[in-house]
């Protein structure tokens, strides 16, 4: 099949879910805009505009009102509504009372519009996404190739996975370094500085970026550990009998 005999253990498949898992959040993170959440907001209500003082007298009733409720009820919808700011998305609440939205997407069109430090987690997160994703491939050769000349290849995948989460914990990191841009004053306050990010509050995609780089650092661990797992006396006694496919899971 390879050239070689393949050999599959519960540390190998471990170590591939694991990874599958890191690429996953990473993912996730890059693409969410929920980095950097804003002070929470009460979306607009048409009833509570027809609440009145005693003294005062009721609206007139109106089919407007109506017209405008069941045809737009995303405009008033329960709940709170919360801006936010992500490395290259954000939500922005557009719009006044009833017809008030969020509306997200990306809010740069050239990299100079961002702060330095916003670059940098920008760039640190997007090449730990691309090693890591890289890394989840070529562990599904490390069934078939053990050796690259002469090194293992399981020392050298773990490695640059942990250089990947030396870069996604150093984005994240550097992301709080932007909020005392003008941009995060305007979502959180005038006094947001750096690693203060006043009314605002640090969004799931910031924990999960950490989480994963804490994941991709114990591949290292995992690595170390698949490799063992493949010179086994239980695997040698399956390639002893002739077997090319050694499935020990």
């Amino acid at each position: 099949m390879c050239g070689v005999v393949v050999i599959v253990t519960r540390w190998w498949l471990g170590w591939l879910l694991w990874t599958v898992a890191c690429v996953m959040a990473l993912l996730g993170a890059n693409l969410s805009p929920s980095w950097l959440l804003g002070p929470p907001t009460t979306p607009y209500s048409p009833h509570a505009a027809l609440v009145t003082s005693p003294g005062q007298p009721q609206p007139a009733f109106s089919t407007d009102f109506l017209k405008e409720q069941f045809t737009e009820p995303s405009a008033w919808g329960s709940g709170q509504e919360r801006e936010s700011l992500g490395l290259w998305l954000r939500c922005t609440k557009m719009g006044t009372g009833a017809r008030s939205s969020l509306h997200c997407g990306v809010y740069i069109t050239n990299v100079p519009d961002l702060p330095a430090a916003q670059i940098v987690a920008l760039v640190a997160v997007v090449a730990a996404t691309v090693l890591t994703v890289v890394s989840c491939g070529a562990i599904c050769s490390t069934a078939c190739v053990r050796l690259i000349k002469g090194k293992s290849w399981f020392t050298i995948i773990g490695s640059v996975q942990a250089f990947a989460g030396v870069l996604s914990l150093a984005g994240v990191a550097a992301f709080p370094l932007a909020w005392d841009s003008q941009r995060v004053q305007n979502q959180c306050g005038a006094d947001a500085g750096i690693y203060y990010p006043s009314s605002c509050t640090v969004g799931w995609a910031t924990y999960i970026t950490l989480a994963s780089s804490i994941g991709l650092l114990m591949c290292t661990c995992l690595s170390s550990f698949a490799a063992k797992s493949t010179s086994t006396e239980d695997v040698a006694e399956e390639i002893s009998k002739g077997s090319n496919v050694v499935c020990l899971i």
